[in-house]
């Protein structure tokens, strides 16, 4: 039986069979890839060249519309085939806005170099072009061809807050970075190193103050903004400031933007997280402008500090009184420890106001909006006649251990720097010396004693200081003085053979007590970790080293004098350590709340020796 042929179905007979047609590739990417690559080799190898650059540079200029056509078309297609999650259109339009600008700006500085008096002679000017150039090559081909890789990223961090927090501060040191970098923010294009900008906006970011340059020297007035701009970003937090606008904005917050916000700032509910959010920015602002206030009327009987940079005088560089006061007070709630004057505020050592508000400043911001909530809410009780409810454990244990700590630190600055670092000064000057160096390790970095002239065991007392740091929910950093309470409790339960830890008249819960075991151990293995590596790279005095590395984890900013002199592995490997100690307890301490743990079975108990 011969085989049938198929019938082929005609025009007119039912449906006509139209074969898929493939889908439209805006550019393939590997020749995108090459072609930028040469693009980019071009350009870098002929730095400044006064005629290949501009053209390759008006190119680049060219090109920049095509990018924005080609990334439309890409999310349009994307749109159409339901690949993009829902979750992520405004994040990831967001991001490309972000790209577009920054893009927009890379390429304008470097139309703005070409007329830089120095021309293609000077190496500065040479390595800030090529700068720009590679961060024009990253922004522009790292959105095209890294697209799904940054939707996936974006959608893993919408509802986890630690993820958010890590993203959201790494984002902002990056893009501080590039503004630190910018001719306008220096006043000598020799400082413009990209590394340098990393360093400096990380530090304000994570509320350090480390600082490879002299702020007033080095940074123009628009330098000095971003600054404060990055430190105060820091202070608040990034997922605050973004919340608050759009409360103010009169905006609805989604339940699951809630659900986040809420848990990143520890709010009891969602109910609460707007007044939350509002008391934050309103406590910020009103303690800012209130010390800014009182540091105007202290620093108008300083006439050095009106005198710009270059002038010579200790107090020399703000060029201004109410500038100096803005930037100080704020620098000093946030913990950053930036100051404009020219030998920082060790001139000010014998002055009480001065050194007074500083220091009320840096208590206050570092005992935390919760503490801050409960204890207006206390004096407001008060005031009106009525009887203030007890204080939480929380805010007890925060103010008991801040004082006896600050007490410690005064006693023991007095004890062991008395007669050496402060026998050139007067009593009464001496204890508001080793007072304010006592409150400075609470992630300050305000110091007025030089540290670098202190003894071995006075670095060793403050690396203690810093390590513990201030209270959570607060500008400093640290592993907080509540995870050191719990695990005295702890220490003292074990030794009583209490069956559970007692703090303040209060049991405190196994979980939490795992978790302050879980960031005070996590802290001491990355402090460890980094300070191998920063041994292995930098010839400093190894103590050195050791205070330069706790005081960047604990985001202090204090340091014994070699900061500036850190090899470029070294203030890389400290810019890092700093992003971690900023958000890595923090973010622990939220992951493990994350956890459910809860599980159908347990596991057969054994015991092993401990001891």
């Amino acid at each position: 039986m011969a085989a049938m042929a198929a019938p082929v179905p005609s025009p007119g007979a039912g449906a006509a069979i139209v074969a898929p047609r493939p889908p439209v590739r805006w550019a393939a990417p590997a020749t995108l890839l090459t072609g930028s690559a040469v693009l980019l080799g071009v350009d870098l190898a002929l730095a400044v060249s006064p005629t290949l650059s501009v053209v390759l540079t008006a190119i680049e200029t060219l090109l920049v519309p095509a990018w924005l056509a080609a990334v439309i078309k890409k999310e349009r297609q994307a749109g159409r085939r339901g690949a993009i999650p829902a979750a992520s259109t405004k994040p990831r339009w967001g991001a490309y806005v972000v790209l577009l600008v920054l893009l927009l700006a890379c390429i304008a500085e470097k139309w703005l170099l070409f007329r830089h008096p120095a021309g293609g002679d000077d190496p500065h000017l040479v390595a800030l072009y090529r700068t720009y150039t590679v961060l024009a090559f990253v922004l522009a081909n790292g959105s095209l061809l890294g697209r799904r890789p940054l939707e996936r990223l974006l959608v893993s961090t919408m509802d986890h807050p630690a993820r958010l927090m890590l993203l959201s501060f790494g984002l902002a040191a990056v893009l501080g970075a590039f503004l630190l970098t910018l001719p306008q923010a220096v006043h000598d294009i020799a400082h413009t190193s990209f590394v340098d900008g990393l360093f400096m906006a990380t530090s304000a970011i994570c509320v350090t103050g480390l600082a490879v340059h002299n702020v007033a020297d080095v940074y123009t007035p628009l330098g000095q903004v971003i600054l404060l701009l990055l430190f105060q970003v820091g202070g608040l937090g990034i997922m605050v400031l973004s919340t608050f606008f759009v409360i103010v904005a009169g905006r609805k917050i989604h339940l699951r933007d809630a659900a986040v916000m809420a848990e990143m700032i520890d709010a009891e509910s969602f109910s609460k997280l707007r007044r939350s959010v509002a008391a934050i920015v309103a406590y910020t602002l009103i303690v800012e402008a209130i010390g800014a206030a009182a540091l105007y009327a202290t620093f108008r009987h300083y006439p050095d500090i009106a005198t710009p940079a270059g002038a010579g005088a200790p107090l020399s560089g703000a060029g201004d009184h109410l500038w100096a006061a803005v930037f100080h007070a704020v620098s000093a709630y946030c913990s950053a420890g930036f100051s404009l004057f020219r030998e920082g505020m060790a001139p000010l050592v014998s002055s009480v106001p001065a050194s007074g508000v500083v220091m009320v400043l840096i208590v206050i911001g570092g005992l935390g909006y919760p503490v801050h909530d409960e204890l207006v809410r206390w004096v407001v009780v008060r005031v009106r006649g009525g009887r203030p409810p007890r204080l939480s454990l929380h805010t007890r244990t925060v103010l008991v251990t801040s004082a006896v700590l600050i007490v410690s630190g005064l006693v023991g600055f007095l004890v062991l720097e008395g007669g050496r670092s402060m026998r050139e000064l007067s009593w009464p000057t001496r204890v508001l010396a080793a007072l304010h160096q006592s409150i400075t390790t609470r992630s300050a970095g305000f110091s007025t004693v030089d540290f670098g002239a202190m003894s071995s065991a006075t670095w060793m007392m403050t690396c203690v200081l810093m390590f513990i740091g201030a209270a959570p929910g607060s500008t400093g950093g640290g592993v907080k003085v509540t995870t050191v309470a719990v695990l005295f409790a702890t220490l003292r339960a074990e030794l009583r053979g209490f069956e559970a830890p007692r703090l303040l008249g209060r049991t405190v819960p196994a979980a939490l007590v795992r978790r302050a075991m879980g960031v005070a151990f996590l802290s001491v293995l990355l402090v460890a970790g980094f300070l191998f590596l920063l041994l292995l790279v930098e010839p400093h005095d190894p103590f050195a080293i050791v205070f330069e590395t706790v005081s960047a984890f604990a985001t202090v900013g204090l340091s014994t004098g070699i900061t500036s002199s850190l090899s470029t592995p070294g203030r890389l490997l400290v810019a890092v350590i700093m992003f971690i100690g900023r958000i890595g307890p923090l973010t622990l301490a939220l992951a493990l709340a994350n956890q459910s743990g809860a599980r159908g079975f347990r596991l057969p108990e054994e015991r092993v020796g401990i001891g």
